[in-house]
């Protein structure tokens, strides 16, 4: 599912949303905690950004909201595999360098 589709989903209006920056930071993204949820309005506790072919745009979300849209955006993810494997893909796809110590004697 990419984000117009996930946008679709939740009955997001992609006119409706804030433009968000190109290089994200932290600070940018606490600052809009609190903001009505851009699917139904309650305060939001989350946000995230979406890029469409307009530009990128923030998607702030509700509890209930943000969930659903972890939800929808499974298919990102693989459904069958260890948790090792799924923040490797994370790691990949954010590119990002990911070192995972294990302690195999613990299990």
């Amino acid at each position: 599912m990419d984000d117009a589709d996930l946008l679709r989903s939740l009955g997001v209006d992609p006119a409706a949303l804030d433009p968000a920056p190109a290089v994200l930071r932290t600070a940018d993204a606490r600052r809009r905690f609190g903001r009505p949820c851009s699917t139904c309005g309650a305060e939001a506790i989350s946000t995230g950004t979406v890029d469409l072919p307009h530009g990128r745009f923030w998607l702030d979300s509700c509890r209930d909201h943000m969930l659903h849209a972890f939800r929808l955006r499974a298919d990102r993810y693989p459904a069958t595999g260890d948790a090792l494997t799924v923040l490797r893909e994370a790691a990949i796809e954010a590119g990002v360098a990911l070192t995972v110590i294990t302690d195999r004697a613990a299990g």
